[in-house]
């Protein structure tokens, strides 16, 4: 397999792309096309664009019930939340100022789809998301198209990761392949070698060889150059000293202590009780309260506090101990408990 890293500029460095697919990227879909083999391009983003503005005051589209904006989604003309299932429709003009200079931003895999039917229109393309594939019955009727070559191109998210085979598949495109790298997961790095490594796995699997192109504004991240090179041991090696030097899982331990509540000020007060109590122990820190990431699910509002200890220590029973001690749960005060969380949100 060929793999190569293809960032957004022309040879000359000169950004000269229209649309998301870069040059390199759309000669390279063009070039397998006219062979008669297929594509599949890669975002892990669901929709059309996840940022729906007004370009006068500034407004955008937030989920009523979570803190977190809505996607627009173009094939049901709605906007979507995807953290609770909320929707509402496109707004034809800003419901603060009554502009109708409403703006998207960001890429889905929809407006993926929308630029091939520009730069391809006879090209037979499918999406593949949770949205599109909502039974087990219509991924097998797409690996049924796949394997006919009654679909040119693909477009999807994870879903289209792993577990496939497609003989005649022999390019894949990755749009934005660095969007998982940042974050407050330290897990981050190793989860998106993961993914993209087994993406990358979908190209050539039949006779004939195939090609991954990686679009990314980090070419020389130490992740995107290790899947590149194919070198995961060196990468696993680079982030397991990370980690030890952190005292992060595997050479240290994590608790997760989540608290949400209906009402805000009961919620930071319960909190502030919650820190105040937390007892000491050598090696044991406990961090927090702090926002969680997403502050708001389905009107539920959500604090975080997060407990760090070294491999020996029976971090378990400090945080039953801190419970003991803590204030009388309230009845609108929820306090889960996250022993060596895989979720930072």
């Amino acid at each position: 397999m060929e793999e190569k890293l293809s960032n957004l500029a022309e040879p000359d460095g000169q950004p000269q792309r229209r649309g998301e697919l870069s040059p390199t990227l759309c000669a390279a879909i063009t070039e397998t096309l006219g062979a008669g083999q297929q594509v599949m391009l890669f975002i892990n983003r669901r929709g059309f664009a996840p940022i729906v503005q007004c370009k006068t005051c500034g407004w955008h589209a937030d989920c009523p019930d979570c803190s977190i904006g809505m996607t627009l989604h173009k094939r049901t003309g709605k906007l979507l939340c995807h953290c609770c299932g909320h929707t509402m429709p496109m707004p034809t003009k800003c419901p603060d100022c009554g502009s109708g200079e409403i703006s998207t931003a960001g890429t889905g895999v929809e407006k993926i789809e929308s630029e091939v039917h520009a730069r391809w229109p006879s090209a037979r393309t499918a999406i593949v998301s949770s949205d599109t594939m909502m039974s087990r019955q219509a991924l097998e009727r797409l690996v049924t198209q796949m394997e006919s070559g009654e679909i040119d191109i693909v477009i999807g998210t994870q879903i289209l990761a792993k577990g496939h085979h497609f003989p005649n598949l022999t390019l894949v495109g990755v749009i934005d392949a660095d969007m998982g790298l940042f974050g407050a997961d330290f897990r981050a790095g190793e989860r998106t070698f993961q993914q993209l490594f087994q993406v990358a796995g979908r190209a050539g699997r039949g006779e004939i060889p195939g090609r991954v192109l990686l679009q990314t504004y980090q070419p020389e991240h130490l992740v995107l150059k290790a899947i590149v090179a194919g070198d995961r041991d060196a990468l696993m090696q680079m982030d397991l000293k990370g980690r030890r030097a952190a005292g992060m899982p595997p050479y240290g331990q994590l608790i997760a202590v989540i608290v949400e509540g209906k009402n805000e000020s009961a919620l930071q007060k319960f909190c502030a009780g919650l820190a105040a109590c937390a007892p000491r122990a050598d090696g044991v820190k406990a961090f927090g309260p702090i926002p969680a990431q997403i502050y708001q699910i389905r009107n539920w509002f959500r604090m975080r506090f997060l407990v760090s200890a070294p491999e020996r220590v029976r971090v378990q029973e400090f945080v039953q101990h801190w419970m003991a001690a803590a204030p009388k749960t309230p009845a609108n005060i929820k306090v889960k408990i996250d022993v060596n969380p895989q979720n930072f949100m």
